[in-house]
């Protein structure tokens, strides 16, 4: 009966700590929590798009596309430069000049410490 006590307390401890390791785990990977302009937002022309994340982010492989919504297709926009500010959270696109009127997606990949990238995209309007 007392090594069933043991054992089951074992066990017990064990599942606690597969759980919390779990969840650590689970949060490791960089993860969108702000954007400027933010999703939705009906703004005047940006002069840059900031990309706020959960944790430092690797340059190399962390990235944004800028695409505007014309007629039934999509442009890319170009010609604007990228960099990590923010003590490395932040991913930045500073923009040549001001973009016309309209809809735009942003589309990123953002890799962290862990090296597992994270896509996502949002969209907003210059009115």
């Amino acid at each position: 009966m007392k090594s069933s006590n043991v054992i089951r307390s074992f066990a017990l401890v064990l599942a606690i700590a597969a759980g919390q390791f779990s969840l650590q785990v689970a949060h490791a990977h960089a993860a969108l929590q702000q954007s400027t302009p933010a999703a939705n937002a009906v703004v005047a022309s940006p002069g840059q798009i900031d990309l706020v994340f959960n944790e430092t982010l690797i340059p190399r492989a962390s990235r944004l596309k800028l695409l505007m919504k014309h007629g039934s297709s999509t442009m890319p926009i170009e010609n604007f430069t990228t960099e990590i500010v923010n003590n490395g959270k932040t991913l930045r696109a500073k923009l040549p000049g001001p973009l016309a009127p309209g809809v735009y997606t942003v589309e990123y990949r953002a890799v962290g410490g862990d090296n597992h990238p994270m896509t996502g995209s949002f969209s907003f309007t210059v009115r």
